[in-house]
């Protein structure tokens, strides 16, 4: 390669991009893994994960327990189902994880009508007339 072709090395600031830091934000991640935790050890991660997921207003939180003896699946949706910041849960679909991860819908409140707690379906339940 002849010298007036030769580039030169980018900068290092330029060569890995990272998204700007907004001081006092942390990026919040969607999923967490409980894998090789123990019962005492994950019921707190799982609070953290679902508070921190709902501060982010996020719709949905994965929780990967893996499959296991199922004592952590059975922990994570007994959490889950006493949190008040979820709406409903349930198991991932076979490309997702299948039963070894639980997705957790975060609740915002809004109309009962529309709380899929009560319903516990995609779709909302038509209002009652008066």
């Amino acid at each position: 390669m002849s010298p007036k072709r030769r580039r030169r090395p980018r900068p290092i600031a330029e060569q890995e991009w990272s998204p700007p830091r907004v001081r006092g934000l942390e990026p919040v991640e969607i999923e967490i893994d409980l894998h090789g935790m123990r019962a005492h050890d994950a019921i707190p991660a799982i609070e953290r994960h679902l508070q921190r997921c709902h501060d982010a207003r996020l719709h949905v939180a994965r929780i990967n327990h893996g499959h296991g003896t199922g004592v952590l699946k059975q922990i994570t949706r007994d959490e889950l189902t006493r949190s008040p910041l979820v709406a409903r849960h349930y198991a991932a679909s076979y490309g997702d994880g299948n039963d070894g991860v639980t997705i957790a819908e975060l609740d915002y409140g809004g109309h009962r009508a529309f709380n899929r707690r009560d319903n516990n379906s995609i779709v909302p339940k038509a209002l009652p007339r008066r």
